[in-house]
């Protein structure tokens, strides 16, 4: 689902730019590639630009103690600006960096980190504890800043995937901070260690939540590898309550993404094909239709015709509705 992923570049670059993102809106041609080696490009030249104020601002830091610092900071700097300084800051004098982090308040911090240079995380995010992280991480859920959230989750350790699965129990959270992840292999990783009880957990939860996150769900299980996509697969696609996939056929609908349906139903077991073929939504030829006509692919074709054989199986004519 490149357009989600298309989204979060836009949102990003309209975060660095103080910008609504709809007013980026326009960029969506470029791709997710094109907007995110934009954002790269500018986000640089911020940072570039504020490289001599940051160097003076640095002189200074031997003569403050890393208590006073965390304290001063909190109470007379906003954290806009910290997070921009704390960047390069934290890179100068790195053997400071836990220390001062650890007296700073995750709501704080929560707020600084949306305004950190990128090209600092994959320097310093795995060098933190996960004890510092995770409350600052709990605390971007709270908020809903999944996308600062999964900025540093990219650069994530195997170690602090594990100690975020154990001690996040946002589901939702977790789903759509994942969503954003740029990089494949990080994504697979989070569910991996996550396991497959906790995948269809998620998908549970899906399921019953808003069409939004059953949609983002649908795109973290189309970028995975299959074998840890197939158990949240088989629980939103071939539940036996054939009521609750046709909500997601209808929301996959909606939201214009059955093309990955398709891509999705292909990894159906199947035991549980037969469940999707009983979806209500799937007997109204009209449906049907479109759903066929979404198979532009020679794989999406053997989808379509894998589900259409079930669905003549079930022994139930398809009937348009008015």
């Amino acid at each position: 689902m490149t357009d989600l992923v298309t989204r979060a570049q836009i949102a990003l670059l309209a975060d660095l730019l103080d910008a609504d993102p709809a007013a980026l809106a326009s960029l969506e041609h470029l791709g997710p590639e094109g907007v995110r080696a934009l954002h790269g490009a500018m986000s640089d030249a911020l940072f570039d630009s504020l490289a001599s104020v940051f160097a003076r601002v640095s002189k200074l830091a031997p003569l403050v103690p890393n208590g006073v610092v965390a304290t001063l900071a909190q109470k007379a700097v906003p954290p806009e600006v910290a997070g921009r300084a704390g960047g390069a800051l934290g890179l100068a004098h790195e053997d400071r960096a836990v220390a001062v982090l650890s007296g700073m308040k995750p709501a704080y911090l929560a707020v600084a980190a949306r305004y950190v240079d990128p090209r600092v995380i994959p320097h310093f995010a795995p060098k933190i504890p996960s004890r510092l992280l995770i409350p600052t991480a709990k605390e971007l859920l709270r908020r809903r800043d999944y996308l600062t959230a999964s900025r540093f989750v990219e650069y994530a350790t195997r170690q602090h995937i594990v100690d975020f699965e154990k001690a996040i129990d946002d589901d939702e959270g977790l789903v759509r901070t994942a969503a954003l992840v740029w990089r494949t292999d990080i994504l697979n990783d989070i569910l991996r260690v996550a396991g497959p009880g906790r995948v269809v957990r998620m998908a549970i939860a899906a399921r019953a939540g808003s069409p939004e996150f059953a949609v983002t769900m649908l795109s973290v299980l189309t970028r995975i590898e299959p074998e840890l996509a197939i158990p949240a697969v088989d629980e939103l696609l071939g539940n036996p309550d054939t009521d609750a996939v046709a909500s997601i056929l209808g929301v996959a609908e909606h939201e214009g993404v059955l093309v990955e349906l398709l891509d999705l139903a292909a990894l159906l077991s199947g035991d549980a094909l037969p469940n999707l073929a009983a979806a209500p939504n799937l007997h109204d030829a009209s449906f049907a239709s479109r759903i066929s006509g979404a198979a532009d692919t020679a794989s999406r074709r053997k989808s379509w015709k894998r589900i259409a054989r079930a669905i003549a199986a079930a022994g139930v004519p398809a009937t348009a509705v008015d």
